[in-house]
């Protein structure tokens, strides 16, 4: 398991909801929000959270979730 920070994307994120947990750091993190699906990918970067270690993940697209 991975600490994750979200960055970039909608603004209304909010700094609590931006910091995750993932399995993979090759797999997109999908972030539920107004119907839809906020896509943050992981940069290869590197940052302290609360002195721990989190991959960076940058927003990289919205979609719709499919009805």
């Amino acid at each position: 398991m991975f600490k994750a920070v979200l960055v970039g994307g909608p603004v209304a994120i909010s700094d609590e909801d931006r910091v995750r947990h993932t399995n993979s750091l090759s797999e997109a993190i999908k972030y539920h929000r107004y119907g839809g699906y906020e896509h943050f990918r992981h940069t290869g970067a590197f940052v302290s959270v609360n002195g721990e270690p989190a991959a960076v993940f940058a927003w990289t697209a919205r979609t719709a979730v499919a009805e």
